[in-house]
């Protein structure tokens, strides 16, 4: 008599191997596991590439911010600062500057300094000579960085396309006589004149 096989599984038995090979198709199929995902694995990775993120932005603004130790705030020309607007501000001073040519002053105009998106650390808002020095370090900022800002030649022997060869130029700040002219480093509250006089 032939000897029968039993399904290792549910104890059936069966005449032949075939049948057994049968029954398992049938009742035990052989499901492929698919490979579970980690979800702790996952979130690990996800918490290591905002960390790597992070420290590389970091270091980039470190890089970017400082220059061998120095604030680039600092040492960065005045037409490339772009403050941004009036937050987040470390100096916040005001000057009046007057520019008066052949006795007749003229319009220092708005919005010197601001475009779209952008604020330079020396600007005007209105026309009434009013200089706007704001930054978001503290630094000196000379008034020929404003008529550089501005586009406008400034120095000791120039205002505009008016120059000492062809007349007198002489620059006040708070009432007196300064040599300094383009120079000079803008103080909170100073009144500054610059004035032409044609030769006769």
């Amino acid at each position: 008599m032939a000897e029968k096989t039993r399904c290792e599984i549910c104890g059936a038995e069966f005449k032949n191997e075939e049948g057994l090979a049968q029954h398992k198709a049938a009742k035990h199929p052989i499901i492929e596991k698919k490979p579970s995902i980690n979800s702790r694995k996952i979130r690990n990775w996800a918490v290591f590439i905002v960390i790597v993120g992070l420290a590389i932005f970091f270091i980039g603004w470190l890089i970017f911010s400082t220059i061998n130790g120095i604030n680039y705030c600092k040492i960065a020309p005045v037409t490339e600062i772009n403050i941004g607007g009036h937050t987040n501000l470390a100096l916040h001073n005001h000057a009046d500057l007057e520019i008066i040519i052949d006795g007749k002053a003229q319009i220092i105009p708005t919005n010197i300094g601001i475009l779209p998106g952008v604020m330079r650390p020396i600007h005007t808002h209105d026309s009434g000579g009013e200089l706007h020095i704001e930054g978001p370090c503290k630094r000196d900022f000379k008034l020929g960085e404003f008529f550089a800002i501005w586009g406008k030649k400034f120095n000791s022997q120039c205002i505009f396309d008016k120059c000492a060869d062809s007349g007198d130029l002489k620059m006040t700040v708070n009432g007196f006589d300064n040599k300094e002219f383009e120079n000079y480093i803008i103080k909170d509250g100073d009144d500054i004149v610059i004035e032409y006089s044609s030769k006769a």
